[in-house]
């Protein structure tokens, strides 16, 4: 009988160890006060309800928008690491506590085996959620702190704030960076109304704004003796590299060329600037998990024969690329159109979900291929405008054949077409350039580039391998080692545009601003 009756007990101390662990994890405090530390019970308690009501409060009452503008403050950040990992050890204390206060030394030894795996289970569940968000708050920070500088925040002019988007190349075998995609995006900062404007890489005399160096030095607009590509706009950024002294800024010599030249070309400021590395961009994709395109006709993939199918396609990183530098049997002006079409599935793809749920990649990727002159001070407001940006149409206006001609540009027309669209006088319509092979000439050398970084095999140019009908992906896995979209082996024809300046120079006023979506088709 007395065996029986401590075996009883025994097994209450051990139900008793279960449930007072076991409340510690849905309400912590509460194993203090049923085990008779009430004060301090008392005290655990409400402080866990109190956080948990202001979580709750939070969630509910401060707008998303406020939430990741707050997201961007390095200080907030690692004040909010260092109070998760706190509160994720004090509830692991106070569950260990609930542990010791079930008596431990009262219980046989397979149940104090149980209770240890227990409670360290129980409090690895517990913390996990806070660990979890100080990598987030340690991701985000560290991609704050290395990808955007302090410095002044640009007031919008104009009611609007403009950023030039760069897509750069400075792979083996480049002389210099020389951007492969210039686009401008403004938006008003008041409706969130958003517009694209696209200048082609091989327009000639650029403008820089009135009274700057690079003005005096070139007042007719940048251009010089010798090679032509050397003074066209994709050459600005190295040309200020090697005259810094034309081009001072807390910016660089190189990105700050380029925004004068953009800025004295189109005639309105440019605040800002983003560069992406094209090599790492699939990378972004990637992260976020793919973008949506409505592929309108067959593209090459490569030099092996493999091809990009018609219709809408779920595309990754490795094919994103391709389908927005891919030059063969296209021109250098289609291929911009399907640049643009590339930002906005982008932009489109990137809602908070998805870039909540994909944020340490899509952080760790940008920090590597982004560089920018947008300060630290001036995230939180631009992280507003682009929350009421994104559910609006954007209107995109791109410069190119027939409305102007590359070789010999309609400054003022430029600017006129510019001014029409962002004060909204501009009427949408017109023609995009299309994707026809027999549009502009295919196999041209890249200006931007004295060698190839990558020699493609001879005779390899027309696609022998077709995907079956309907495929989302080519049947043939890509060698993403040797088929690299560079803009050798994918035929640039930009060159054989530039001294032209396309099949007609005729400014025609048809080809004017138009809304993206309906073009791209990636919604």
């Amino acid at each position: 009988m007395a065996a029986l009756r401590a075996q009883r007990a025994e097994a209450a101390r051990f139900r008793r160890s279960v449930t007072l662990v076991a409340l510690s994890v849905i309400a912590p405090g509460s194993a203090q006060i049923i085990a008779g530390h009430r004060k301090a019970g008392k005290i655990v308690l409400g402080v866990a309800a109190g956080l948990l009501a202001i979580t709750l409060l939070v969630l509910w009452l401060v707008p998303l928008q406020d939430l990741a503008g707050l997201a961007v403050r390095p200080w907030l950040l690692s004040t909010f690491k260092v109070f998760v990992f706190g509160v994720a050890l004090a509830w692991v204390v106070v569950i260990i506590d609930a542990w010791r206060l079930g008596h431990p030394p009262g219980l046989n030894q397979k149940h104090r085996l149980i209770m240890i795996g227990a409670t360290l289970a129980l409090a690895a569940m517990v913390s996990t959620p806070f660990v979890v968000a100080a990598r987030y708050a340690t991701a985000a920070h560290d991609a704050v702190v290395e990808m955007f500088p302090s410095g002044e925040v640009a007031a919008a002019s104009d009611g609007r704030l403009n950023i030039l988007l760069l897509g750069v190349d400075a792979g083996d075998g480049r002389v210099g960076i020389r951007p492969d995609s210039i686009n401008l995006v403004s938006v008003d900062v008041r409706t969130g109304e958003p517009a694209m404007i696209s200048l082609p890489r091989n327009l000639e005399n650029t403008r820089f704004p009135d009274g700057t160096p690079a003005d005096d030095e070139f007042p007719r607009g940048f251009s010089g003796e010798g090679d032509e590509s050397d003074y066209m706009l994709n050459a600005t950024w190295t040309f200020g590299e090697e005259n810094p002294e034309l081009f001072e800024g807390p910016s660089g010599p190189g990105p700050t060329a380029v925004k004068q030249a953009v800025e004295g070309t189109l005639g309105v400021p440019v605040h800002y600037y983003v560069a992406v590395d094209l090599q790492g961009f699939r990378d972004i994709i990637d992260a976020i998990g793919g973008i949506t395109i409505d592929v309108h006709e067959e593209l090459p993939i490569g030099d092996k024969g493999r091809v990009l199918e018609p219709g809408v396609q779920e595309l990754d990183g490795y094919h994103a690329l391709w389908y927005a530098r891919s030059r063969e049997g296209s021109s250098d002006y289609a291929r911009m159109a399907r640049q643009r079409c590339v930002i906005g599935a982008l932009v489109n793809e990137a809602d908070p979900r998805t870039v909540l749920a994909n944020f340490l990649d899509l952080a760790d990727a940008s920090k590597s291929v982004v560089t920018t002159d947008i300060p630290q001070q001036d995230l939180t407001n631009l992280i507003d405008l682009a929350m009421k940006a994104k559910d609006q149409e954007m209107t995109s206006l791109q410069f190119v054949p027939p409305l102007i001609a590359p070789a010999d540009p309609n400054i003022g027309l430029i600017q006129d077409q510019t001014d029409a669209l962002l004060s909204g006088d501009a009427e949408t319509g017109g023609s995009e350039p299309t994707e026809s092979p027999t549009e502009e000439p295919t196999e041209e050398p890249d200006e931007g580039s004295d060698e190839p970084t990558e020699e493609p095999d001879e005779g390899s140019d027309e696609p022998t391998e077709v995907p079956d009908e309907g495929s989302d992906e080519p049947t043939e896995e890509p060698d993403e080692g040797s088929d690299e979209p560079t803009d050798e082996d994918s035929g640039d024809a930009g060159s054989g545009d530039e001294g032209s300046g396309g099949e007609s120079g005729d400014e025609d006023e048809s080809s004017g601003p138009v809304g993206m979506s309906s073009v791209c088709s990636y919604e």
